[in-house]
């Protein structure tokens, strides 16, 4: 008996062991905000704490705090932002954070902290995976990563002590929104780290990326440090800037990033106080926070592996390091306001002429553009932009839907301090474009697609009208059943009247690869897939996922498509969604006449990754014969999904139709709503067969209970799902499922995730 309690003795001090958390030196979430809250107690005037979003599981607040003069209000200063802890175990981000904050204060009447406070919006995000960060403080896991998301929905979090193997939770810094493609899927296997970098179920699916992206939005912030530790210890101490993807694709401001990412480095000593940090160009596509701040905003985002391989060092050290890094944090602070280092900057303010009101606006320096930037805005509420250049002479363009474009040739920026640039913009006079939408004197119902504008889908019943601006607008017109309308408009001030009148189709060619490829010249890497996509679909491929590098295939009907006595009107449709590389990847629609000389009539390159028609005019090769082909080229750097292509016809409002003048029939197809995930409404896309009768698309919960009943019209191609049931009651955020019905027949399903 006496063995056996000393066994179980034994066994209790090791379970409590196991169950003790990391030193007091570190912050819980808890005492973090009690810290957080005495200091705003103290310095009311300095420090500001806002709510920026809740968790994705257990719903706690994410916390942001501003220090500045009038921290309560939003000034018109610049913004640095400083991010603590995004994986779980990684904790000294929050330390550094916390500690930051307090030196800031406790300093505030010493320069350059005066000038800082005075001149400045300093923001911190101690951290925004607090759910994690419970994990670790509790003791439950302290090398856990990720957050607590639910991943197999049993209602129970599901994760394995020591790194790897944890069914549940999602690495957050895979979960932004570009390359997140790139990111871990679900269980992904490989290495000792098993699930550990797990990118979501969706970009920005995270209560914690959610609020990051909605604090980026709000404040355009010139400079930011993400704080990262290193669990292996391969990539300690290091500090990276964005990027140079497979060592030669480098960003459009990569010297300016480099130029900060080594400035940091420089001033921050390693632990064992021999050398400094080592500063390198951010290498990695999986859904990281530093791209995308660059990708969204022009934000010069670093992320920095602070420490070494011990990742939660003793108290003395904590500290040691927290000094250490604030050296370089502070450096940026420095760099904007030009105190005691270079101050090469772009600043000014946007206005309208005629009302002086702040106009946020798209502000372009020509030198540094690329075509997947997010537009880089100035802010609403003063107009302001900030853009940090070398000192050199820019071009720079300043436009805004509603307004005359400015460019402004021969701007010098030049190191010694800002550069000024006030812009007024001259509004132009509103304009609306209204019509009818009818065939043979019957309504229709059409989509159409407006080039240049904010509101660049209207899905219109019989009728349309919209509000613009003067000047010139490209317009396209298209409706199940009838040959699409395209046309540029010139709107004059005020009410403009413009009526569509559409004829049916005569389907002259017809590919929705229901045959196969038998129709078809084709190169080795294309392949046809039936996958979640609901259907047959064409794209490049490598291994199923992702094209290859350094490709050029070919895709090229082998008989010619006779086009005698078809109408000006004649075009060619197809649908396609595509994630390429911008500019590089590229896919190309080309005709010939004799299968041997070909013109180019579309192209595209970049993301645009839903379901969408494509519509090119053929009036130019009336009367002929022609040959189709679809082409993908790719560099030798660099591979992402492809190109899918499906429903390829051409048609006109007269013609030879195919297969001895019958219209081939299309098969019922259901494609990806968009966008996904969605709130609070949601399109989805389908393609009936002619005359289809007692068509539905039904919406079910993950329970399999029927939500929703849509009833499709004939002769449409879409509904709109507003997040409401049957009894036009909001549903909950979650998973749902719909289906594509014909007389009570489910042909086809997908799934869609609403969130809140």
């Amino acid at each position: 008996m006496k063995q056996i309690s000393i066994i179980i003795f034994a066994v209790l001090i090791i379970t409590l062991a196991a169950q003790i958390g990391l030193p007091p030196r570190y912050h819980t979430y808890d005492e973090m905000k009690a810290e957080l809250d005495s200091l705003q107690a103290v310095y009311p005037d300095l420090v500001y704490i806002d709510s920026i979003g809740v968790t994705q599981n257990d719903n706690l607040p994410i916390w942001a705090v501003k220090l500045s003069d009038n921290a309560s209000q939003n000034e018109d200063e610049p913004a640095v932002l400083y991010v603590g802890q995004c994986h779980a175990e990684e904790v000294l981000g929050i330390e550094i954070c916390m500690w930051m904050i307090n030196d800031i204060l406790e300093n505030r009447f010493y320069e350059p902290y005066n000038i800082w406070l005075s001149e400045m919006e300093i923001w911190f995000v101690p951290t925004y995976n607090p759910e994690g960060l419970q994990v670790v403080m509790d003791g439950w896991d302290t090398s856990y990563r990720k957050n607590k998301r639910d991943n197999n929905e049993n209602g129970i979090f599901d994760y394995v002590e020591g790194p790897g193997n944890d069914i549940d939770g999602v690495d957050l810094n895979r979960n932004y929104g570009f390359n997140w493609v790139h990111g871990d899927t679900l269980y992904c296997p490989g290495g000792e780290e098993t699930y550990d970098y797990y990118r979501g179920p969706a970009a920005f699916s995270e209560g914690g990326t959610q609020a990051i992206r909605s604090l980026a939005q709000e404040q355009h912030f010139i400079f930011s440090i993400n704080w990262h530790s290193s669990r292996t210890g391969n990539l300690s101490e290091k500090v990276f800037y964005s990027f140079e993807w497979d060592g030669v694709k480098q960003s459009p401001d990569f010297e300016v990033n480099k130029l900060v990412g080594e400035s940091v480095a420089a001033l921050i000593e390693t632990e064992s106080g021999t050398e400094t940090y080592e500063p390198s160009p951010a290498r990695g596509r999986n859904g990281n926070a530093q791209d995308w701040f660059y990708k969204q905003h022009g934000t010069t985002q670093l992320l920095i592996e602070c420490g070494t391989q011990n990742l939660q060092p003793p108290a003395w050290l904590v500290d040691d390091t927290c000094q250490r890094c604030s050296n370089g944090a502070y450096w940026l602070l420095n760099r904007v306001m030009g105190y005691e280092t270079e101050a090469s900057l772009l600043t000014g303010h946007v206005s309208n002429s005629q009302t002086g009101e702040a106009v946020s606006a798209e502000i372009v320096v020509q030198q540094h553009y690329a075509d997947w930037f997010a537009p880089r805005l100035s802010e609403a509420e003063h107009g302001r932009f900030w853009r940090v250049l070398q000192p050199g002479t820019y071009t720079v363009q300043v436009q805004k839907e509603g307004f005359q474009t400015q460019i402004y040739d021969n701007v010098v920026v030049n190191s010694s301090g800002w550069t000024t640039l006030d812009v007024q913009l001259q509004p132009l006079e509103p304009a609306s474009l209204s019509g009818q939408i009818t065939s043979e004197g019957q309504p229709v119902s059409a989509r159409i697609v407006l080039a240049g504008v904010v509101q660049d889908t209207i899905w219109a019943e019989g009728s349309y009208n919209f509000e613009a601006y003067e000047g010139a607008i490209e317009l396209t017109a298209s409706a199940a059943g009838y040959v699409p309308k395209h046309t540029t408009v010139t709107l004059v001030t005020g009410e403009n009247e413009l009526n569509l009148e559409f004829c049916e189709e005569t389907r002259i060619f017809n590919e929705n690869w229901q045959n196969g490829l038998q129709a078809w010249n084709i190169d080795d890497e294309w392949c046809l897939t039936e996958t979640d996509e609901n259907g047959l679909v064409l794209k490049n491929h490598d291994n199923n996922r992702f094209y290859s590098p350094q490709q050029n295939n070919n895709i090229e009907t082998l008989e010619p498509i006779n086009l005698q006595d078809a109408n000006e009107d004649v075009a060619l449709i197809w649908q396609q969604k595509y994630y390429t590389e911008w500019d590089n990847d590229i896919g190309s629609v080309l005709v010939s006449t004799n299968s041997s000389e070909w013109q180019q009539v579309a192209a595209f390159s970049g993301v645009k990754d839903y379901w969408h028609y494509q519509y090119v005019s053929l009036a130019d090769y009336v009367d002929q014969q022609i040959y189709l082909k679809f082409n993908f080229s790719s560099d030798a750097t660099l591979n992402d999904p492809g190109w899918f292509i499906d429903n390829i016809k051409i048609i006109s409002s007269s013609g030879i139709a195919a297969n001895e003048g019958e219209t081939v029939p299309a098969p019922a197809k259901l494609y990806k709503n968009y966008p996904n995930p969605f709130n609070p409404s949601t399109k989805i896309e389908y393609a009936l067969p002619a005359h289809s009768q007692n068509a539905s698309i039904q919406i079910f919960n993950l329970k399999g209970r029927l939500i929703k009943k849509i009833k499709l019209q004939p002769q449409t191609n879409f509904v709109v799902w507003n997040g409401l049931d049957k009894k036009n009651r909001k549903v909950s955020s979650g998973i749902y499922f719909y289906t594509l019905t014909i007389d009570d027949k489910q042909l086809a399903t997908q799934k869609m995730l609403l969130l809140k």
